[in-house]
């Protein structure tokens, strides 16, 4: 190979490198981002089990089409992530003996077990021995009572972030 040839190439490299720098996958056309965390275990997700959390934790059908493989991707090379929309983390994945535990900032915490291809239920709290007694006195109006846990209030549409 002639010296001019190896510089033009070497040039031409030099190029690929920065233009390749410019190119981003962050924020895609619905303004979300994949941002890889970095952890102690990671796992290699199927299509299906990419496509049960990332349902599960509020992801449209499109979403999912747009950011699954790079979810996958930073599962696979990181072992969490986080998915913004600009500043706000709307969730986070993260790879713990292998099991997958989400947490999304409008569907709360689950956990799937990757070698079951299902999602892990958590053991109810175990009774207290004594019924919990309401506060004697409360100030009207300044700290109303629900009766309605937050969990119960949470919201069960289609796609979280659709509008």
């Amino acid at each position: 190979m002639k010296k001019s040839s190896k510089i033009l190439h070497f040039a031409l490299c030099i190029l690929l490198c920065f233009v390749a720098g410019c190119v981003s996958t962050r924020g895609g056309k619905s303004g979300f981002a994949v941002v890889p965390v970095s952890s102690r275990d990671v796992a290699a997700l199927s299509s299906d089990d990419v496509v049960r959390v990332m349902r599960r934790a509020g992801f449209s059908d499109e979403q999912i089409l747009e950011l699954g493989t790079q979810l996958r991707d930073a599962l696979l090379l990181s072992g969490a992530a986080q998915i913004k929309q600009g500043n706000i983390v709307e969730a986070i994945f993260a790879i713990n003996d292998n099991n997958v535990y989400v947490t999304a900032r409008l569907r709360g915490n689950f956990i799937y077990d990757l070698q079951k291809g299902s999602w892990v239920r958590l053991a109810a709290p175990a009774p207290q021995s004594q019924p919990r007694q309401p506060p004697a006195a409360t100030i009207p109006g300044k700290y109303p009572q629900s009766t309605q846990s937050p969990r119960d209030r949470q919201y069960q549409g289609g796609g979280i972030w659709q509008r």
